[in-house]
């Protein structure tokens, strides 16, 4: 620009851009007390609050007072001297939700016993009685407000996750950066997965009306594909809520579940294709193989009674074929119409195609068995990583250990409830290391647990206890085999183990979120201590019973000896006493005949 050029009208600087002033929230801003307040809400402001039954648009959500509290009002509110009834006071033209959300969040750090913010406001003293222009511009400010798109908020994740990775944030600074955008230092950390996550799997959730946070945005993404998983996870998030659980309990149980499904899901998948390239069909899983002319290749036999077996059934048999179990998504190698190809089930008479009906029944009732077995033993592995997660959380705890944790430590070491050698050699380190979050300690060489301890502070030594005794409990308690008891010397299958039950109800009650299996866990073993105390209580009858039956036998043999005894004694004292009558007879003969 040259010196003969000037400044042109339309961009100069205007004489209405308003003076700046301070407002406090809290002694200047009352919405309940108008009369007594020195900003009000302008009549003219065009968010207005509704009559009831209608949404009041003009409070503000969490979100927003966070991120006031956090960094204070980042834009300032207009606001314009008032006239008539109010002429001493100034209304709020726009920012009527910023200034709420500055007094709901100056309530709460006095509350708190923490200073708050005051508000920096622009004045237009030239829009004082201009009413047409006050609502103007608010109108313009609302109606022309366009709210952020999909790929807003995924570009704002991706810049933050660059932010905070690329300047290692503080965690104090981290936790004001999360409440100045209405977010959790968890959904922060979470913002790299939510910057890679796909524009429709947002929209998706959006028009599904999910209302997920970065987190759970993220967690939906990677296992998108799995059948009902939104519902899943929405069921999951309400559980979470209804519980209070603040650390997604539910939810990764769900998730955990959910990958599971895909890793089957992805196995299956890659199997199938490489029996593709061997030519062997794939036929879909018989829920009832009764009715299927299918029947698995362990099931079968020969027509002169040799087993069948996956290689030379594939070389001989145009029927070999595979399936998988739904229950772990493992290979069945079947013969698809074993009929047609000879061959017969095994324990089948020579003249029939199958066996009876009521074999058929059985046979199809173990295998059901097998099926829940076989997902059961998978379901209580996959839930392993969740609640060995809980208890790593839990070990992380700067505190004082509760009374409860305590008490488990020193009941469980003063009883030598454990094998400490078999424990401390086999998984002592890698246990060890997954609660405390310590990779140094996977081995657990003495040189690296004694300095352990020594960085340890004193408060913090419950917890390294803690963390010794959870892992006993997970390697001698919560084996594959723990859901449903273990077995004895001789094969047979005992009760779920009281220390199974014990730890699961002790995680439960430190706010740890128990999967499916681990709540059929502890019901069977109710039920089997309701069993035992029925067992027990009919032993006792029984025992009673028949102690009663022998003190009315041994009161009746009592009684017939003192029968027999008075019946004794009653004939010796008609023995002893015969021989004195017949004294007296004779005497009185005697008398008799002398006085004759």
């Amino acid at each position: 620009m040259t010196q003969n050029e000037q400044v042109p009208a339309a961009i100069a600087e205007e004489a209405d851009a308003g003076r700046l002033e301070w407002i406090d929230p809290l002694t200047d801003f009352r919405p309940d007390e108008p009369e007594e307040s020195r900003v009000i809400v302008d009549p003219f402001n065009h968010r207005k609050k509704r009559e009831d039954g209608e949404e009041d648009t003009t409070e503000p959500d969490p979100g927003l007072i966070a991120s006031v509290d956090a960094v204070g009002v980042q834009q300032a509110p207009v606001l314009r001297p008032q006239v008539g009834e109010y002429e001493s006071k100034l209304g709020i033209v726009m920012g009527q939700r910023r200034m709420k959300a500055a007094r709901a969040a100056a309530e709460k750090a006095v509350a708190e016993g923490r200073q708050y913010r005051k508000v920096r406001v622009i004045v237009r003293d030239d829009l004082k009685g201009v009413n047409d222009e006050a609502l103007a511009g608010s109108m313009v400010e609302n109606v022309h407000r366009a709210a952020a798109s999909v790929q807003d908020d995924l570009e704002a994740a991706q810049q933050l996750a660059l932010m905070v990775n690329a300047k290692r944030v503080p965690k104090a600074r981290k936790t004001q950066l999360a409440a100045a955008i209405g977010r959790t230092t968890e959904e922060l950390d979470a913002a790299p997965r939510v910057a890679v996550i796909a524009p429709e799997v947002i929209e998706e959730l959006w028009e599904e009306g999910a209302e997920f946070d970065w987190v759970e945005q993220a967690d939906y993404a990677e296992v998108q594909d799995v059948p009902n998983a939104l519902w899943k996870l929405e069921q999951a998030k309400r559980k979470d809520a209804a519980e209070g659980n603040a650390k997604r309990g539910a939810w990764r149980q769900a998730m955990q579940a959910l990958k599971t499904e895909k890793e089957k899901a992805e196995r299956i998948a890659a199997t199938t294709a490489e029996l593709a390239k061997k030519m062997i069909p794939v036929i879909g899983w018989p829920y009832n193989w009764h009715f299927s002319t299918a029947r698995p290749l362990e099931e079968l036999e020969s027509s002169i009674g040799r087993p069948l077996t996956e290689a030379g059934h594939n070389e001989t048999c145009e029927g070999h074929a595979a399936t998988f179990d739904p229950a772990d998504g493992e290979v069945v190698w079947v013969c698809g119409d074993f009929k047609k190809h000879g061959h017969r089930i095994i324990g089948a008479a020579q003249n029939q195609d199958g066996p009876s009906e009521e074999a058929d029944a059985e046979r199809e009732a173990a295998r059901a068995e097998a099926r829940r077995v076989k997902a059961n033993n998978a379901a209580w592995r996959s839930v392993r990583e969740v609640r060995q997660a809980f208890i790593a959380d839990m070990c992380q705890d700067k505190g004082e250990a509760p009374a409860d944790v305590k008490d488990l430590v020193l009941a469980t070491i003063l009883t030598g409830r454990y094998t400490y050698t078999h424990y401390v050699t086999a998984d002592y380190g890698r246990l060890l290391s997954t609660f405390l979050k310590d990779a140094n300690l996977k081995h657990a060489p003495a040189d690296v647990v004694a300095k352990l301890v020594k960085r340890t502070g004193a408060r913090r030594y419950w917890w390294l206890l803690y963390a010794h005794v959870a892992g006993m409990y997970e390697f001698e308690h919560m084996t594959d085999e723990a859901w449903r008891g273990k077995k004895d010397e001789f094969g047979r299958r005992k009760p779920i183990e009281r220390e199974t039950v014990e730890w699961l109800s002790f995680l439960k009650k430190h706010g740890y979120s128990l999967a499916e299996i681990e709540e059929e866990t502890l019901a069977t073993a109710q039920r089997q201590a309701e069993e035992e105390a029925e067992r027990k209580a009919e032993r006792e009858r029984r025992e009673r019973e028949r102690q009663e039956a022998a003190r009315v036998k041994r009161e009746a043999e009592e009684e017939d000896a003192r029968q027999v005894e008075d019946a004794q004694e009653d004939e010796g004292r008609e023995t002893d006493t015969e021989p004195a009558e017949d004294d007296g007879a004779e005497a009185a003969d005697g008398q008799e005949g002398d006085g004759e």
